[in-house]
């Protein structure tokens, strides 16, 4: 889990600013015999603090970094509580401080559970304000069955030569802290574990760790970036590896680490998010199709509006084009990328795909549409479009609300553990849960949460899901009740969430 906190909103991380700091941070969690424990890497840019002369009449810059962290459906409660200071060398000549950046590493032991991390930081030279911000940390190794640590992106490693905060099994892996990876850099570098390999397939025995790069968009994996690597089940087991990404078309993916049986079963993974910067683009020139194509039917203003439409469903690469490409290009062109489109998934009848989308796509249109958006640009369109019609729906549009003007000894004793709840009682937004049996990735019990956030159902946003890669937010029952649920308590739409149904 990482989350990039600056001033420019990028495609993946979380960004924030406070005066001038920017820092970058990454959790990730780990098993060990001894105890599980999440790491928290720390990447601080020091060109927003302010330098001073210490008592040794040398320049520096320092901040000083809280951490607290809480269960969390017990917020007053704290499992850990760190305050350091973070500081540049001391340097004679202040302007070679510029340009600095400081790395800082916690390894925090914690039980099986759900955590909130609260952050804090601040320029110890100055009386700015600091920069406070918060994430959410899942423990959830299993003893008995195979499992894997999160994905750690190396900058470099060298073998251990005296064991320091960076070590894991003989090695030192200095951590690279970015989401987005240059043109100049073809190639990236990871570390993972794998777990209790020896009680999933039995003591010996060989399994393979699969190593891929997803698109972000569409889940398709490369067929020619891949890596496998075959073990001998142990009860602890770690690899360093590494892929030519050379041939990414600039864009966004994940890179997945899988555990396979001999029969090539998954029994377990992990993924990245990262932006691929590169020159590749996707090609355009090619236009030839058939002569009874459906496409050739299509004008230039309605082929247009449709490519636009297959936004919700298109990889990074074919975003890219219909954001850039699109208002320059032909109707061969046009004509050519929305017949390859569909020919990609079903060569042999890309009409038969096309039809599909087109009765999706006339659906969130008549349905979704607002006064200034197609059905297909909200949030409520693009997840039918995706996943397809849900297998149950729960409307809440009109019943949002507890119906409580003061608390009552019902709603009191409902709610035992949120004793500062509003007094007026729990109040949500309308909101909408889907409920999917199954979805296209082969996801099983996957759900979406919408709500109107303007309270006039005009149009619901999506606040929270579960499904692999969409919008997750731990809090998300607290913001949906306007604050009245208190961090953490699980009410009526959290319940709802959690059995599927009404």
């Amino acid at each position: 889990m990482k989350r990039i906190l600056t001033a420019v909103l990028t495609l993946l991380p979380l960004l924030l600013e406070a005066q001038g700091i920017s820092t970058i941070y990454a959790i990730r969690t780990y098993h060990s015999p001894q105890t599980d424990y999440a790491e928290i890497n720390t990447s601080l840019n020091t060109d927003g603090l302010t330098v001073k002369k210490n008592e040794n009449s040398k320049y520096v810059k320092q901040a000083e970094l809280t951490t607290i962290i809480c269960l969390i459906d017990n917020p007053d409660s704290a499992v850990y509580v760190d305050k350091r200071i973070i500081k540049t060398p001391e340097s004679a000549d202040s302007s070679a401080l510029n340009g600095v950046s400081l790395l800082d590493m916690q390894r925090v032991p914690l039980q099986k559970g759900n955590y909130v991390v609260y952050f804090e930081l601040s320029d110890k030279n100055s009386a700015a304000q600091p920069l406070y911000y918060r994430d959410a940390i899942q423990m959830n190794y299993e003893d008995t069955v195979v499992n894997m640590s999160d994905i750690l992106l190396i900058d470099k490693y060298t073998k251990t030569q005296s064991p320091n905060i960076y070590t894991k099994n003989g090695y030192d892996l200095y951590p690279y802290m970015f989401d987005i990876i240059d043109k100049q850099k073809n190639v990236i570098q990871y570390y993972v574990e794998i777990y209790n390999a020896d009680k999933t397939f039995g003591t010996s025995s060989p399994y393979a760790v699969v190593t891929t790069v997803e698109d972000m968009s569409t889940g398709k994996k490369s067929e020619t970036i891949q890596r496998v690597k075959t073990f001998k089940s142990e009860a602890i087991s770690s690899f360093i590896g590494s892929l030519d990404i050379s041939s990414l078309s600039e864009g966004a993916y994940y890179l997945t680490v899988e555990v396979r049986n001999e029969n090539n079963m998954l029994y377990a993974y992990k993924r990245y998010p990262f932006v691929k910067k590169s020159d590749l683009k996707i090609e355009t020139e090619n236009t030839e199709i058939p002569p009874d194509a459906f496409v050739n039917a299509m004008g230039e203003d309605e082929i247009k509006e449709y490519i636009r439409s297959l936004r919700p469903i298109a990889s990074d690469e074919q975003t890219m084009y219909i954001l850039k490409k699109l208002p320059n290009t032909t109707l061969s062109q046009d004509r050519y990328f929305l017949y390859h489109f569909f020919e990609q998934n079903n060569p042999l009848n890309p009409e038969k795909d096309w039809l599909e989308y087109k009765r999706k796509l006339d659906f969130v249109n008549e349905h979704y549409s607002t006064a200034i958006k197609k059905g297909y640009q909200t949030d409520m369109g693009r997840v039918y479009l995706v996943y397809g019609v849900p297998n149950n729906i729960i409307d809440e549009k009109f019943g949002a609300s507890s119906g409580f003007d003061n608390r009552t000894l019902i709603d009191q004793r409902t709610y035992t553990d949120a004793p500062h709840m509003d007094p007026k009682g729990v109040h949500y937004y309308p909101y909408q849960i889907w409920v999917y049996d199954n979805t296209p990735t082969g996801e099983s019990n996957r759900k979406f949460v919408f709500y109107a956030r303007q309270d006039n159902r005009s149009e619901y946003f999506m606040l929270h899901s579960n499904a692999k890669g969409e919008l997750n937010d731990p809090y998300w029952e607290h913001t949906l009740s306007h604050g009245s649920l208190e961090s953490g308590v699980v009410g009526k739409a959290g319940k709802q969430f959690e059995r599927g149904h009404q």
